[in-house]
């Protein structure tokens, strides 16, 4: 091998050495969050059982509820293999939260295409949208991978908005994913507007990846997909929503 292909690798390793440090921190630091989530909760062999998920009071659904709870700074959880998908889980909190001729608000620009269709501003119509239960729907595109917030602020002066919705991912987009910090900062200047308006961050693909979650900086709901490999090397995959006691 030739010694400029030797020196290249290694300027390049250590070019990026301060980003994998950082990467290797957030490892650590979630994994304590983790830990320390099992102890609080009084994580035992008996929860471990198998389990259906459709039991009423099943000590080990309710306690990985309560762990998640923990985990992410959240006040509740529902933690459940019904939800078949993270499309899933977002129709079941949308479905929940709006009502007819209530407005839902994307600040993140358009979303991806599976819950277009939920909402019912995709190419497939659905009877079931929705749109076809009389809820609206209103966007603001991101400028240079941030949020709008001059636009986003004018809106909601208005006083009109129900629920605004953020998808942190970059789904099927050329955009960035959005970090922790654009998401709390946008989340202040939406406060000092309205401060009733229910703020739902789409948080699918970015748990545990910085060392805060959307609850710990003032969103009102969560919702994501976890998924965890079984020895059985079959991969189980939760869907996830945590939220503030005020939608109990």
């Amino acid at each position: 091998m030739e010694r400029e292909l030797l020196q290249l690798a290694e300027d390049v390793e250590n070019e990026i050495k301060p980003i994998l440090e950082n990467i290797q921190k957030i490892c650590e630091t979630n994994s304590k969050k983790v830990l320390e989530a099992f102890q609080r909760c009084n994580l035992q062999e008996t929860h471990l059982s198998s389990s259906t998920g459709y039991g009423i009071d099943e000590a080990g659904r309710n306690k990985i509820e309560e762990i998640y709870s923990k985990i992410f700074k959240a006040e509740d959880s529902l933690v459940r293999t019904q939800l078949i998908s993270g499309t899933h889980a977002l129709a079941v909190t949308l479905s929940a939260l709006l009502r007819p001729g209530d407005t839902m608000l994307s600040i993140t620009g358009e979303p991806y295409d599976t819950l277009q269709t939920v909402i019912g501003i995709g190419k497939e119509e659905s009877k079931s949208s929705l749109k076809s239960f009389g809820i609206k729907y209103e966007q603001i595109d991101l400028i240079d991978n941030d949020f709008d917030i001059e636009k986003i602020q004018k809106r909601l002066k208005n006083q009109d908005i129900k629920l605004i919705e953020i998808q942190r991912s970059r789904g099927y987009s050329t955009r960035k994913s959005l970090t922790i910090e654009k998401i709390e900062k946008v989340i202040q200047a939406i406060r000092e507007i309205d401060k009733q308006v229910i703020i739902m961050v789409d948080n699918c693909y970015g748990e545990f990846v910085q060392d805060k979650e959307p609850i710990e900086i003032g969103a009102d709901i969560a919702v994501r997909v976890i998924n965890e490999k079984f020895r059985s090397r079959n991969c189980h995959i939760w869907r996830i929503y945590c939220w503030k006691k005020r939608f109990n």
